[in-house]
């Protein structure tokens, strides 16, 4: 988006206009409004990657994609009106005082972090990576190597986040691929 554009201009263009996307929710989102929502993810929310065992899938697990934004429960309301806005999301209140809007799965947070990407700046690194991810997670079908390529590109997102209690990272992976003779014992990656 191009400094110095009023705004008058972004609240009148859609970001289906914008960015030449097609929208199937009737009242798509205006620049202003996903500036002002990058500018609250930055600020008091999280843009996620984690590695979830599952035992019924192939590998054993899964990539799990989260946005999420935070506020006070006495400030929910911020949070019901931006559900509203995007147009999905969960909402729940933590035992901490906290509410949280969650955005989960690769399709939903495909589309978010999309709209979001040009207005970031504090979450753009992880954006960006998280982006990667999703575009290269059909690879992942016929590629095991590719899949762990994936997770330790959740290992980066998560240090961008200063992630401190995760459970799974990408080398548990890598020992559960290896043991399930799904990639070589001897190749290194």
């Amino acid at each position: 988006m191009k400094m110095g554009m009023n705004s008058k201009k972004l609240k009148e263009q859609s970001s289906c206009e914008l960015y030449k996307t097609s929208c199937a929710r009737r009242n798509a989102l205006t620049p202003l409004q996903l500036a002002y929502i990058a500018g609250f993810l930055d600020g008091d929310g999280s843009v996620m990657v984690q590695l979830v065992e599952r035992k019924g899938y192939v590998y054993h697990y899964q990539i799990r994609f989260t946005v999420s934004f935070v506020q006070k429960t006495k400030r929910k309301h911020f949070l019901i009106q931006l559900q509203k806005e995007i147009g999905k999301g969960t909402l729940k209140d933590r035992n901490d005082g906290i509410s949280e809007l969650a955005v989960v799965g690769w399709q939903s947070v495909n589309t978010l972090l999309k709209q979001l990407q040009p207005f970031a700046r504090i979450k753009l690194k992880q954006i960006n990576l998280v982006l990667k991810i999703i575009e290269q997670l059909p690879l992942t079908k016929t590629s095991p190597e590719k899949f762990l390529e994936l997770c330790y590109l959740t290992d980066q997102v998560a240090a961008l986040n200063d992630s401190k209690d995760r459970i799974h990272l990408a080398e548990d992976v890598e020992k559960r691929l290896k043991d399930l003779g799904v990639i070589d014992e001897k190749k290194p990656l």
